[in-house]
């Protein structure tokens, strides 16, 4: 017999399964509408025009990832010369790819059942699922989303950084060569009031895992040494958790913008300081000069998570805790080597650095 409801269900009392159930059943309503909408559109277009190629890419949510795999559009549009492509996500994200002007539209993942449907029966002429086994769930009935590629690949939870980056996956999951392609990312005409004059630098510090975090006392100790020794304006930018921190020349602008407005900033900025995480991403898009935390992370003792402009060491140091996560970190193993970084920027001017 077939497992219908998950572990964590079973365990609820009667009365918040019943409600865990309701809850259910609108989820699949809503799910019902959404991939019926997305699949009449899709074969509509496909009798309508029977010579295009109509390609979906699956990739719902993480900023970071979202942003890492955005060369995958140009390769499929390479491998497939007449295509249409369009992308499923989830409506946080939706601005990410919103403004690309080599898709032709996108479809917000009602919920997770949803993408759990287009895998296993699309209307798509070809559908590529980036996300890996075992990570989305849906938390009362016994679902998940499945990737039957990566599953042929071999590319786990568990392995997925001892080869390849977040690109080098998404290129795998789709049979492209674009492992060493530079992301890009559209902000249409989005526009944000640049804060310092537009001459600053830019922090973000937070993470959904601590151990990617480097401790807020040495955030603050670098703040203080960047504007007393260099004359440094620095921006802190999140979505939550601001930094507590006096100094006249840093600004907390956490909670306080949109997606978009956020990469706007970044686009803007000297010099990026933070650690692996989704604005890195986008900073790594927008060739923004860095200086990058990084440590142990789960069982991947280094990684490289980027491709493009920070593979190169001209552009960013992406340091790495030798010995364990970012997290252990004190502040002199960080200041060194981002001292080093900055003596290596031939017109530290132009990254609104007091020579």
């Amino acid at each position: 017999m077939p497992k219908l409801f998950s572990t964590k269900f079973l365990k609820m009392p009667i009365r918040q399964q019943l409600s865990a159930l309701f809850r259910t059943r609108m989820l699949l309503l809503r799910a019902l509408i959404s991939y019926a909408g997305i699949c009449v559109r899709i074969l509509a277009l496909r009798i309508l025009h029977p010579k295009k190629t109509y390609i979906g890419i699956l990739l719902a949510q993480h900023l970071g990832d979202i942003v890492a795999a955005e060369p995958i559009i140009g390769g499929l549009h390479e491998k497939y010369k007449d295509a249409e492509i369009y992308w499923i996500v989830r409506r946080p994200f939706a601005d990410l790819v919103v403004h690309h002007p080599r898709l032709s539209g996108l479809f917000i993942e009602e919920n997770l059942f949803v993408s759990i449907w287009l895998t296993k029966l699309s209307p798509f002429t070809h559908f590529f699922n980036l996300h890996l086994n075992d990570i989305r769930f849906e938390p009362n009935l016994y679902s998940a989303l499945e990737n039957p590629k990566a599953a042929e690949l071999n590319i786990t939870k568990d392995n997925y950084y001892n080869k390849l980056s977040l690109l080098g996956i998404f290129s795998a999951l789709c049979g492209l060569d674009v492992a060493d392609r530079a992301p890009k990312l559209y902000t249409g005409d989005t526009k944000f009031p640049l804060p310092f004059g537009g001459n600053y630098w830019l922090m973000h510090r937070k993470s959904t895992d601590i151990t990617r975090e480097w401790k807020d006392e040495h955030w603050n100790q670098l703040i203080d040494y960047l504007t007393q020794e260099h004359g440094v304006n620095v921006v802190e930018i999140g979505t939550d958790s601001p930094l507590t921190c006096s100094n006249p020349q840093f600004l907390s602008l956490v909670g306080q913008t949109s997606i978009l407005e956020t990469a706007v900033l970044i686009r803007s900025a000297g010099f990026f300081l933070g650690i692996d995480s989704g604005p890195t991403h986008i900073a790594n898009a927008f060739e923004i000069p860095a200086f990058i935390i990084c440590g142990q992370f789960v069982n991947f003792k280094s990684y490289m998570s980027y491709s493009g402009a920070y593979t190169n060491k001209k552009i960013a140091t992406i340091y790495f805790n030798p010995t364990g996560s970012a997290h252990e970190l004190s502040y002199l193993e960080v200041l060194e080597p981002l001292q080093h970084t900055l003596k290596e920027i031939k017109n530290l001017s132009s990254y609104g650095i007091i020579i």
